[in-house]
């Protein structure tokens, strides 16, 4: 780290910091959705929304990185940043019912939203390109450990404190991060003219609500028209990116076909491991009676093993390619779902069944990304992270949505017919959405091809 100056180490420092927190937000929140279906007498589907309306709104708003990046002054984004984050925390801790809650949650998403482009663009603005590796990967590090303190940390909280304390637990850390930065962020802008293409935005932002909110509700015939709905703003969208002379998307990049391809590779891991983040604190809370803090312990194997090898497994993808680790990987998920639906479940059955399938999405999440990034020409990579960053978040909050329709599908479904144990039953016809979705990743990796020439080729 000597190649660096005291200042950027604290810079990156500050902006990881903040990172991190989105994710640790997210995944506590997991474990903690029984306590809150409970306390604010909410349903499953209802209750996810703080998982799906925070990743829907990320995904709104990544499209107005570049035009935020390079039309405020950096020090001041990351302020307004870590500001608008600290309020929506103040709000979720505090909140009186379900709909505070929620407002809260979107409220942090805004924050992490304003956040989310500058790490990067600092990184590459401050850094010789052969020092960004050591960077990054550090940052990779502390971006994989979130998902692994989240469960365990927030588990023990709920358990020891009340839910309310995951969130009174970020203030401290989020002061330390503004004060960091504001000592520390130099501007990068270089004064670049912009223009955001308004139109394109707020056609994609309905279009993404409506696909959302139809999956939510894709049991009630309102729940289909929105679906239909956000088709139709689609094909306006894809229009007018064709038309206009700065597109919000690039969409035309979609005809590297590796790269179309492995957005598909991409995105089903994403689906399926947020849809399992929501599922297991229902199988541990509500099908087996346990605590909040043993539905994290159910996760903790599982996400400690994959936030440990996906460094490493993407290191290795100069040297095996994507085939030889996406498709073993796919193989894994999609026996792990098998054997966590047709398997009499109970903790260490659930235990095992989440601990392989992170292992095997670990084998997919790095490989997938960088050879669908490695598709592209050069040019194109801005263009290329930002629709992957989108449909990431698109699909983690299609996932969870289409995992609590399920749940509270088979939860009725045991109701009426007795079937034993119906949150069980529940958590099933969750985990048969979960396979669906990998075996689609699956049968699209059979076709994928190594891209680690492509740059030059182009």
């Amino acid at each position: 780290m000597g190649s660096f100056s005291r200042r950027l180490i604290i810079t990156v420092i500050s902006l990881a910091i903040l990172t991190f927190m989105g994710i640790f937000s997210e995944t506590s929140l997991a474990i903690i959705s029984p306590d809150l279906m409970n306390e604010f007498q909410v349903s499953a589907v209802t209750v996810q929304w703080l998982t799906s309306g925070f990743l829907l709104l990320l995904a709104v708003a990544i499209p107005l990185s570049p035009f935020l990046v390079k039309t405020i002054s950096t020090k001041l984004l990351f302020r307004i940043a870590v500001i608008v984050f600290i309020i929506g925390t103040i709000m979720a801790a505090f909140a009186t019912n379900f709909t505070i809650l929620l407002l809260g949650r979107l409220i942090m998403a805004v924050g992490t939203g304003c956040s989310l482009p500058l790490l990067t663009n600092i990184v590459l603005e401050e850094t010789l390109p052969h020092q960004r590796g050591a960077l990054l990967g550090i940052v990779g590090l502390v971006v994989s450990f979130a998902p692994v303190l989240g469960p365990v940390l927030g588990g023990v909280i709920a358990e020891y404190l009340g839910w309310r304390w995951v969130f009174l637990f970020m203030l401290p850390i989020l002061i330390v991060s503004f004060i960091m930065g504001s000592a520390t962020i130099k501007d990068i802008r270089k004064g670049e003219i912009y223009c955001l293409d308004t139109k394109s935005f707020i056609v994609s932002s309905f279009g993404l609500v409506s696909f959302i909110l139809g999956l939510s509700y894709i049991s009630y015939n309102y729940g289909i028209i929105l679906i239909l709905l956000s088709f139709i703003f689609l094909i306006i969208f894809i229009l007018l990116q064709l038309k206009v002379k700065y597109p919000l998307m690039n969409i035309r990049i979609l005809k590297y076909r590796m790269f179309s391809l492995g957005l598909i590779t991409v995105c089903m891991p994403m689906a399926s491991v947020l849809a399992l983040s929501f599922l297991i604190p229902m199988l541990s809370q509500k099908g087996l009676g346990e605590s909040a803090l043993m539905a994290s312990l159910i996760m903790l194997p599982g996400t400690a093993i994959s936030g440990l090898l996906a460094p490493l497994i993407g290191a290795k993808y100069s040297k095996f390619g994507a085939r030889k680790l996406i498709i073993p990987g796919f193989v894994i998920m999609s026996l792990s779902m098998i054997y966590l639906v047709y398997i009499n479940i109970d903790h260490t059955t659930a235990v095992a069944g989440y601990l392989c399938f992170m292992i095997g999405a670990a084998f997919c999440q790095v490989p997938a990304q960088t050879n669908a990034l490695n598709a592209l020409p050069q040019h194109f990579n801005a263009d290329g992270t930002a629709i992957l960053s989108t449909l990431q978040q698109t699909s983690g909050a299609a996932g969870t949505a289409l995992a609590s329709v399920a749940f509270t599908y088979g939860v009725e479904r045991g109701i009426v017919t007795d079937l034993g144990n119906t949150y069980i039953l529940g958590v099933k016809y969750g985990f048969l959405i979960c396979l669906v979705l990998v075996l689609i990743g699956f049968f699209v990796s059979l076709n994928i091809k190594t891209t680690l020439e492509s740059k030059v080729a182009s």
